[in-house]
């Protein structure tokens, strides 16, 4: 199963999904980040393959190198940001015999790319026709 799925920060290509776990691939652009989002359900581990990529979560931030690692267990708040470019596999699961769900996921802003220091987000990219860059 390998399906490519286009996102403002990159390109998440899915490994494998069985009933509580999936693993993904994700190619980030540096200088993108992902939507500050948080699950219910699932358990996001995040481990660099190559790049460097910083992990927030509500509570504090991480730099993430090739071969570190970061759990994000629900409902923590996190999001990431490329700060070069860099590949990521992320392992979600769930316990308790729970099926992973695509909809366990509470967008609270969305991701977007950093232009000129400032963080714009899709929907601002996207009026100010600056999509294409």
């Amino acid at each position: 199963m390998s399906e490519n799925i286009n996102k403002i920060w990159g390109t998440r290509r899915r490994i494998l999904l069985t009933d509580n776990s999936e693993i993904d691939l994700l190619y980030l652009k540096k200088d993108s980040f992902c939507s500050t989002h948080n699950h219910k359900q699932k358990s996001n581990k995040f481990v660099v393959i190559s790049g460097k990529v910083r992990i927030e979560t509500e509570f504090a931030q991480q730099i993430l190198k090739k071969n570190d690692s970061f759990t994000v267990k629900p409902p923590l708040i996190h999001r990431f940001f490329a700060l070069e470019d860099s590949v990521m596999v992320e392992l979600a699961f769930t316990s308790n015999n729970i099926k992973i769900n695509e909809n366990d996921i509470l967008r609270i802003s969305q991701g977007g790319l950093i232009i000129n220091g400032k963080e714009m987000t899709e929907n601002e990219l996207r009026e100010k026709g600056m999509l294409g860059l």
